[in-house]
């Protein structure tokens, strides 16, 4: 009988993958892993954090968030974070696999990826990034100056390591190579990020074709002239359908373009990481470890030969058509109102918070809770939680955990009983102009 489940999944591991993939033998966590009495372990250390990541409560909360703009409350078809983020743990686990990449540490970084998405998208992001970057301090900001911004990558390691509540410990205690890759996603952290990075590249650009194509945004028409789709249909030929509905050709497309992209990806990484593993000598997990922090570029994910240049020309597009436009700034309105008018009623009267919310700050600000205080002292209390840059942070939490739909029902609910004033015209110039 083998040493344990666990033990004999690593050794297999370690034998298929490549000299430069990260191990999970390897992996180290911030904290001892939880003594929940399991007789036997059966997943590697990168399973595990899968596994924590899809039972946690900000990636159920997913399905709520659209992907730009605002979620309709009854939507069928159109795709949210939730499907977002699957279909790019789909391309990268494809990529992974083909590279032999450790694909469980692909998979987690994938699914957590956008744990730190606001309600309302991009637009959402905008929003609180100036308010926590100083920008609209004496406009309806906080007035405490650059408190670091906010950016959704930042947010999302916050939500692993300190939000989600499932342990005695704050956070998800995830091993360190996946919280590197949702931070720095993208850059020269591991391999495995780099993959997950082109992956959400690709499964942005043709999910929001495909949405667009099935929702009559765009028509087959103008799609079959950008360069990918003249690409796909010179390879196709006579299998492509010259014939039949949008839906059939907006299926055609998407199946052909993702073969196509993901193709392009696979054969230029498989070359650009020869290479690279060639001129640093790297013949196993070993000499990989001495050398990775400063070999590293961020740049050993490619494409094959005008493979990155069909990507752009697709997002180009993309943002001329679809992300760009009056609905677009229609969106990007309502969203910035939203979340600008809850922070403020937040901001100027705490007791408007949820009391999980209140009994955070009591935990992180050393403060009393909020509703054991006596009337006569909140606003004096008020004016200590104004003054303090973590109730701010914390408030940026708050809201960038709402779904669409109930960021919208809470600014509709405060406005309805004033707590949320309506701006005037002079604060929507100033504001338009950050």
């Amino acid at each position: 009988m083998p040493e344990s489940t666990r033990k004999a999944l690593e050794r297999e591991e370690d034998r298929r993958l490549a000299p430069y993939a990260l191990r999970s033998a390897d992996a180290t966590r911030r904290l001892p892993l939880e003594d929940d009495g399991r007789a036997f372990d059966y997943r590697l250390a990168y399973q595990r954090d899968r596994d924590r990541i899809v039972y946690s409560r900000a990636f159920r909360r997913l399905r709520q968030k659209a992907i730009a703009g605002i979620l309709p409350a009854y939507e069928d078809h159109r795709r949210n974070r939730l499907t977002h983020t699957l279909e790019v743990a789909q391309v990268a686990r494809t990529i992974g696999r083909a590279l032999t990449l450790n694909e469980d540490l692909i998979e987690a970084i994938a699914l957590a990826h956008d744990l730190g998405q606001p309600p309302f998208g991009p637009a959402g992001e905008r929003a609180l990034h100036v308010l926590l970057s100083g920008a609209l301090d004496g406009r309806g900001g906080p007035g405490l100056g650059d408190l670091g911004g906010f950016s959704k990558s930042a947010q999302a390691l916050r939500v692993v390591d300190l939000l989600e509540k499932r342990y005695a410990h704050p956070g998800l205690n995830l091993c360190d190579a996946t919280r590197d890759g949702i931070e720095r996603l993208g850059r020269a952290g591991s391999i495995e990020a780099q993959v997950v990075a082109v992956a959400a590249r690709v499964a942005s650009a043709l999910h929001d074709l495909d949405d667009a194509l099935q929702a009559k945004v765009v028509e087959p028409a103008e799609v079959e002239r950008l360069a990918a789709v003249r690409s796909l249909r010179k390879k196709l030929g006579e299998r492509y359908p010259q014939r039949g509905g949008r839906f059939v050709k907006a299926n055609a497309i998407h199946r052909g373009l993702t073969h196509l992209l993901v193709t392009g990806v696979i054969l230029g990484s498989r070359e650009s990481l020869a290479r690279w593993a060639g001129r640093h000598r790297i013949d196993g997990p070993a000499r990989f470890g001495e050398i990775r922090e400063e070999a590293l570029t961020g740049a050993e994910v490619g494409w094959a030969r005008g493979g990155e240049e069909l990507l752009r020309d697709l997002e180009a597009f993309l943002d001329r058509r679809v992300l760009l436009g009056s609905e677009a700034d229609r969106v990007e309105a309502v969203g910035r109102r939203a979340v600008h008018g809850l922070f403020a009623a937040y901001f100027a009267d705490p007791s408007l918070l949820d009391d999980h919310v209140l009994l955070r700050a009591k935990e992180h600000l050393g403060v009393r809770y909020w509703r054991d205080l006596p009337r006569a002292e909140r606003e004096r209390e008020a004016r200590r939680y104004r003054l303090d840059p973590r109730m701010t942070r914390l408030l940026a939490d708050h809201l960038s955990s709402m779904t669409d739909a109930y960021a919208l029902a809470e600014h509709a609910r405060l406005l309805a009983i004033g707590a949320v004033p309506m701006p005037s015209a002079e604060q929507l110039r100033r504001e338009e102009t950050t």
